[in-house]
Parts: structure tokens; sequence; C-alpha cells
């Protein structure tokens, strides 16, 4: 019986231990010992084999974690026979769907479940319900779990109420106080930036024009500056080395509240308990504070920037997000998505691919500012496609002939290959026998020599038939290979298409890259090795 320890610590748990000073009480090595404490205590356990599972900051309120995740796919696999958790809470916190799992799902799976520190062991159960302090256990977890979150999210509303500042990450232009973190004071050197756009917005400058100003002059975009002031942190830190301002970065930093001494917040909220996915919240019911912090701008100007911004035209044009390569095409130079628009020419309507990148940078080194053509790509890229199609059903035909020679083969190979490599370590062993005999003086120099070169030339006759053959057993793990065989059931599936379609991009296509309307890369969503058996490179 292999054995499956199940550990979990949500972010409420580690919060709690730092409150209460528990810095073991439910953590992840304290678990782990208590379990295997159980186990070496129990002969028909201690001498089985151990797999450990373990989620670090995810809630018990739902069942998707990743690890519980693995632990269900090897238990749906056979590959596990018992479940072991420190207590029911470990495992969830959700009563029923727990009772579905220790009542329907393990004993249909044969899967043995203990919960240590309740004294469950579901052996001891076969053929009865867990009884009813299990339920009223569960029901204890679940009740507690809902209470908790409505606690903290009681108490993060009160400090919204005060003003205290409790988000995570501070608007460009402002710092944490270092004297109290729930209160923002202002970053000099990022404020002048903010305080010039601003005058710029006032003055009735246009967003486009206002990003190729802090371009021209080298401000670091808010990513880039925070990169440099905090080297240390994750966040920003695949930002390219390209990013600079454009008409949205500037929109979003005139829109920010916060800059006139406000403290805006709950602008998003969770859907429910033990959910990631958040909503966000209507203006009138997001909580704004006046007057907590020093501003950069007066409200005044504040208000007074906002006229910058045009209503958006009932009638603007919109391209339906059913095209083929929705979401698919990326400038090659920066990386980033190329939005369509659409236009009309002489009466005649046309679509068209574009970097936004492009209109703000400064210098002729940057992105294309030419624009790519939409049926124009899609009839590079539905070349392509069609050429992948015709190439698999090539390879389908050319990977079953090779599939009945390699079954034939494979065997031969191996054994063969095995006497090749045994060959050679001899003829190493000779040759390093063949200079111990010559050092030691007991070999003539006329022998070594002539010895030392037949070996070497033995050598180099193994090393081409190993290289030979190894190229035909690696030939042979890709006839076999899985991941072959699911990249042409994929491309067989539109073996009949006559265009190019979402599904089709979709399923074939990771991205199209486009450097300018002469240079079109597409990456495939097969790895290049895959491409290349398909491809018969």
């Amino acid at each position: 019986m292999v054995i499956g320890k199940y550990i979990r610590l949500s972010q409420a748990d580690q919060d709690l231990m730092k409150k209460e000073n528990k810095t073991e009480s439910e953590s992840i090595s304290h678990q782990r010992d208590l379990i295997q404490r159980y186990i070496n205590s129990h002969a028909d356990l201690k001498n089985c084999e151990v797999r450990e599972f373990y989620d670090d900051g995810y809630s018990g309120t739902n069942f998707k974690r990743p690890s519980f995740e693995r632990l269900l796919e090897q238990i749906k696999k056979g590959e596990i026979g018992c479940v072991i958790v420190k207590d029911f809470s470990r495992f969830g916190r959700d009563y029923i769907e727990l009772g579905d799992y220790l009542e329907r799902i393990f004993p249909f799976l044969g899967v043995r479940f203990i919960s240590v520190n309740d004294g469950y062991d579901s052996n001891d159960y076969k053929g009865t319900t867990g009884g009813l302090d299990v339920v009223l256990k569960n029901i204890v977890y679940d009740f507690y779990s809902k209470d908790l979150s409505v606690k903290v999210t009681t108490a993060k509303r009160a400090k919204m109420k005060r003003g205290e500042y409790i988000g995570g990450h501070v608007p460009y232009g402002l710092l944490r106080d270092p004297a109290d973190k729930h209160k923002l004071v202002i970053d000099p050197e990022a404020a002048a930036v903010v305080r010039e756009i601003f005058e710029c917005a006032i003055s009735g400058m246009r967003l486009i024009d206002i990003a190729r100003r802090l371009n021209e002059k080298g401000y670091e975009t808010p990513a880039r500056y925070f990169q440099r002031k905090h080297p240390d942190k994750n966040i920003y830190k695949n930002t390219s080395k390209m990013d600079c301002w454009n008409d949205n970065s500037v929109r979003r930093l005139l829109k920010q509240e916060m800059y006139y001494g406000s403290v805006v917040q709950h602008k998003r909220e969770g859907i429910g308990i033990g959910w990631k996915h958040s909503v966000a919240v209507p203006k009138e019911d997001q909580v704004i504070v006046e007057g907590k912090h020093p501003g950069i701008v007066t409200k005044e100007e504040f208000l007074q920037a906002q006229k910058i911004f045009r209503k958006r035209g009932e009638t603007k044009r919109v391209v339906e997000k059913t095209y083929p390569l929705w979401r698919k095409v990326k400038c090659g130079t920066c990386g980033r998505a190329m939005p369509m628009k659409s236009g009309v020419v002489r009466g005649v309507d046309y679509r068209y691919f574009y970097c936004p990148h492009a209109t703000v940078q400064t210098g002729d080194d940057g992105c294309t500012k030419e624009f790519m053509r939409e049926d124009v790509l899609n009839d590079v890229v539905w070349d392509s496609v069609k050429g992948l199609l015709s190439a698999a059903g090539d390879a389908k035909k050319r990977l079953g002939k090779k599939q009945a020679v390699a079954e034939r083969n494979n065997a031969g190979m191996v054994k063969k290959f095995s006497d090749l490599q045994k060959k050679k370590a001899k003829c190493e062993a000779e040759r390093f026998t063949n200079m111990d005999q010559f050092m030691a003086g007991s070999l003539d120099k006329n022998v070594y020599q002539k010895k030392r070169t037949e070996l070497t030339k033995e050598e180099k006759r193994l090393d081409s038939l190993l290289s030979d053959l190894e190229v035909k057993l690696q030939e042979i793990e890709s006839v076999q290979d899985e991941g072959t065989k699911a990249v042409l059931e994929t491309v067989e599936r539109f073996s009949g298409a006559s265009e190019l379609d979402q599904k089709i991009v979709e399923a074939l296509i990771e991205k199209v890259l486009v450097y300018d309307p002469e240079h079109v890369e597409i990456k495939w969503n097969f790895s290049d090795k895959l491409m290349r058996t398909v491809m018969g490179n």
C-alpha cells in the first residue's frame, strides 16, 4: 500500500500564527511530523511507501488546490491506497464536499482515510457511516471558516473607513510611511513626473502627445521605476526593457484619485468565500476617504485634468471578437498584443493589426509603424497551416511504416547498442592498461604506440556505430512517442478544413509574431522537436 500524506496551510493560518506567536501550531513541518509519528507507531503503515502532498497558502473552503488535485489523480490511477491528514480541516472545510469524499468517493475507490487528531480511520467504519461526531466536526469547521471570513472582512472594512491604506501595491508617486504602513507619503522622484503629466493634461495636451513627451525625456515607466527601486521584488520582473509610456498608462495615472490626498479602496471584491475570482465594485460602493495624506495635486487640479478625456462616441466601430487570429497576433519586437482596427477607404472596409507601442516610441529602432492587413496575415497563416495539415498526413503514413519496423527491430537494436557500449568500455580499459604497462617499463615503446593507434582507431569506429544506432533508436522513440501521436491526432481533426477559423488557430497556434508586413513568425502549440518529427525535418 502507498500512503498519500496530505498537508495544507492557508494564508489565514499563517496570519493567525504570526498574531498569536504559534509558529508551529499549524505549520507544514508540524503537520508533517505529526503524520509521520502516526505512521511509525502503526505496524500496518510504517513499512509502506509514503508520498507527500502539500498546499501552502490555499484555503480549505474549496478543493481547487494543485497538490490536492495531484493526489486525486494518483488515487484515480490506483497508485495510492491510503490518505492521512492532521485533521479534517486540513483536508477541507466544506463539510458537504468532505462528506462526499468520506462516505462515497474514497470507499468506492477503495481508499483508506485517516484523520490523526480526530481519531478517525475509515477502516473502523466499514459498512457504516463515520458517526455523528464526524458530521458535527465538519459542520463546525465549515461554520468556523465562513465566520472567520466575515470577521476578517468586517475588520478590513473598518480600517478602510478610517482611511487606513491596506492595499498591496502603492500607486506610482506615493510610498508607505516608514513609521506607519497604513499611511502614505509622497515619493519626490516619481511625484515630479506625476505632476508634469497633470500639468500637460490641464494645458489640453492629448494623451498620446503626453506619452511621447515622457518617452522623449527618457522617464521610466511605473513598472521599470519599481524594478529599479525594488530589484528584490518579483512584481514587474518580466517587464520588457522596451517598455515605455503610452496613452493607456497616462490615462490610468490621470484617473488615480489618490493623487489629491484621498484613500480609495474596495475597488474589487471576491464573489464568495474561498473564491479567488473577484469583480469590480461600482464607484458608489467603493470606500473613499479624503485628506488622509499629502496630495501631489489638488482636487481642483485633478478634476480639471479629467476634462482631457473625450466621451466615447456611441457609433464607435468595434471589431467583433470572432475573427480567426483573435488574441494571437503579437508584435515581434516588443511582444505586446497587436489589436485590430477597422476603417473605410474610398467606401471599402478594411481591417488591420497594429502595434500601439510604436506610436509613442522615439527613434527608428523600435517596433514597426506599418499596419498588417488582416486578409494578408490570414493568408500567410493559412498557408502555413495547410502545410502542417499536409505534412501531418504524410507523417502519419511515414510513422505508421516506421512503427511496424520499429516493433520488429527495437529489441535487436537495444541489444546491439548494449554490446557496442561494452566493447567501447573494454577498448577504453585496454588503452589505460597499455599506457600503464608502458609507464611501468614492461612494454616496448614501438609496441605501445602501435597498440595505442589501433585502440584509438577502434574506439572511433565504435563511437561512429553507437552514434548511428542512437539516431535510429531516437527515431523509434519518436515513432512510439505519445506526444507525436497527440500532435497528429490534433492536426488530423482539421484535415478537411477549407479556411482559417478560431478553432483551428486555438488548437494549433500559440501566437503569431509580426515584425513588419514582410516578416512574420508562427509559434505553434507544439515543441520544436515534435514539429520537426511531423514535418519530416
